[in-house]
């Protein structure tokens, strides 16, 4: 289909980490491939390919597709419409149903935004996101409650707008608080499966760009997944709320009886305060010793200080300060926390953290919101160790809670993502067998360009193009593996030449060369340098020939870079010619 078939089987191979299978979709000719996660081998496994998706795709949907949900691919479907998606950046999920087994099964197609709006082709991805089976309802009491913890899951909860208390065995919950805000939403305070009213709330409210994305990380395998490594998992997503965005973070924490599960929803737009929904929890049967313990496993160690004599206790659920010896109690944190500061706090972070850790600092903080977080890192046994701080008021605004957390996996994660993201947009704009830049690559440039001539920039530059002649006969006689080699060592002999410019292998006997800099002030004397070589190549007949054509920029004239390239294009060919009437083979 492509000349990059084997870069886009890597990435439809990365893609089914998340997918159960992947069609990738020639937009110009309507060719496909699909893909699917072979369940034996954990690999990728090509199923079947086709001449035309669409067609296809409205011939097969008759067979297999639920009949109320045909439509979708007969009118949703259509070239237009996805062509429309891919050009203004946006992401189509389409909810369906397909016959297993005789039963319908909920499917989610996804319309992935190609790396370049120049690309011609369309990435679907195909997730099964059926219904997890339901179990009846069962609820266990809690240990009685404690004084000092009763303040702090007032104070934590404080910040949440819902808390969700969930039975992990039958999947029974209940509301523990809610916002007037929340009750807008008339969602089920109580419930016989936690998940499958989660489902179908989020896929009522969610922003359509989160859906996905939230969906899973809601399921129940996930939730326990992200759980058995730590005892909290932090995700951040969007609601639509009678037409309004509301930025949402979820915190999903074990109890300490390991059977329940608390999701705490905070609109994270303006902190709104639900100290009074909280009130109303003190008529459940759980008690704040539980919540308080819980929610104190959100972060590694909570501080609770009184203000103004700075006489503090500290609560530790892990230990992040590994064989440091640091006091769990004091009559002076501001003073304590310098000391610590200059001990644990990476140096670049040490002046930034020990302004913030100053009881003046906190206090003038906390008049315009309800809490006030910084991240920085520390120095552990030699290593570092990426921390975050979060001060709040106590529920009587006298002491502060102050919750330090590792975000290390955070930190991990995002890294790994964005090197993720990088790798699949370097590898889509090479070429697999030279290494060199691909025509991806080249039409990235050329809009480059294109745009600093339509903006009236000064510039300088000539294009290279670059034939290799008797690509077909060898093949024809030598096979497609000694071809291959041909192309690499005319490559080479290319990228020697002009070694200060990029070069594009644009197609399969066919190359550019860009030259600024340098390689353009001496560009006919790399030229000259390239066609002696050629010359050696064709009278000793061992290398490859090359014809080749340069065109120069000329600001005066040229308005469009494809000009520059068919310019150079044009003497390319009469360059073949001219090798042809020598006797070289140009085919």
């Amino acid at each position: 289909m492509t000349n990059n078939d084997s870069v886009f089987n890597k990435i439809a191979q990365a893609l089914l980490v998340d997918y159960t299978s992947v069609y990738y979709v020639n937009a110009v000719t309507n060719e496909y491939q699909w893909y699917s996660n072979d369940p034996n081998f954990q690999s990728l496994q090509i199923e079947q390919g086709g001449e035309d998706f669409f067609k296809n795709l409205i011939r097969d949907a008759q067979q297999v597709i639920y009949k109320d949900d045909i439509h979708i691919f007969v009118e949703d479907m259509k070239k237009e419409n996805l062509i429309a998606h891919m050009k203004s950046g946006t992401m189509q999920n389409i909810e369906y149903r397909l016959m297993i087994d005789g039963k319908p099964v909920y499917h989610r197609l996804r319309l992935i935004r190609s790396v370049s709006e120049n690309d011609d082709y369309f990435i679907l991805g195909v997730i099964n996101v059926d219904a997890e089976v339901r179990r009846r309802i069962e609820s266990e009491k809690h240990e009685q409650e404690r004084d000092i913890y009763n303040q702090i899951a007032a104070s934590l909860a404080e910040h949440y707008d819902t808390l969700y208390y969930v039975d992990m065995e039958n999947n029974n919950y209940f509301e523990f608080s809610s916002t007037d805000v929340y009750k807008k939403l008339h969602i089920r305070p109580v419930g016989a499966d936690f998940f499958s009213e989660s489902r179908k709330n989020l896929n009522r409210l969610i922003h359509p760009d989160d859906r996905e994305r939230v969906m899973f990380l809601f399921s129940k395998d996930t939730i326990i997944k992200n759980l058995s490594e730590k005892n909290t998992y932090t995700l951040s997503y969007r609601l639509l709320v009678e037409g309004e965005v509301m930025h949402v973070r979820c915190s999903q924490i074990w109890a300490k009886d390991n059977r329940h599960i608390i999701i705490c929803l905070e609109n994270i737009n303006n902190e709104v305060a639900i100290q009074n929904d909280l009130q109303e929890t003190k008529k459940k049967s759980i008690t704040y010793a539980q919540i308080a313990e819980s929610l104190a496993l959100n972060y590694d160690v909570i501080y609770y200080v009184d203000s103004s004599s700075g006489v503090y206790a500290e609560y530790t659920a892990n230990s992040i300060y590994g064989k440091l010896e640091i006091q769990e109690k004091g009559n002076d944190f501001f003073a304590d926390a310098k000391v610590n500061c200059d001990m644990v706090v990476h140096p670049e972070d040490k002046a930034r953290v020990a302004n913030t850790l100053q009881r003046d600092y906190l206090i003038t903080a906390l008049e315009a919101k309800k809490q006030h977080s910084i991240d920085y890192r520390l120095i552990i046994d030699g290593k570092t160790q990426y921390t975050r701080f979060t001060v709040m008021w106590a529920s009587d605004k006298v002491h502060f809670i102050i919750g330090v957390e590792n975000i290390n996996d955070e930190v991990r994660e995002e890294n790994k993502r964005i090197q993720a993201l990088n790798m699949a947009n370097e590898l889509a704009r090479r070429d697999e067998l030279t290494g060199t830049r691909n025509k991806n690559a080249y039409r990235e440039l050329e809009a480059s360009v294109q745009k600093n001539i339509d903006d009236g920039s000064s510039l300088c530059f000539a294009i290279v193009v670059c034939d290799i002649n008797g690509l077909k006969h060898i093949n024809d006689t030598l096979g497609h593996k000694a071809g291959d080699k041909y192309i690499q060592s005319a490559c080479k002999m290319i990228c020697k030449v002009f070694a200060h410019s990029p070069i594009f292998r644009v197609g399969g006997d066919e190359f550019v060369a860009f030259l600024n800099s340098s390689d353009y002030h001496e560009r006919e004397e790399l030229i000259s340098v390239l066609r002696d070589k050629v010359m050696d190549n064709l009278t000793s007949k061992k290398g490859p020939v090359i014809s080749v054509g340069m065109a120069v920029y000329e600001p005066d004239s040229d308005r469009r870079v494809s000009e520059i390239f068919d310019r150079a294009d044009n003497m390319m060919y009469k360059e073949k010619k001219y090798l042809k009437a020598l006797g070289a083979i140009t085919r």
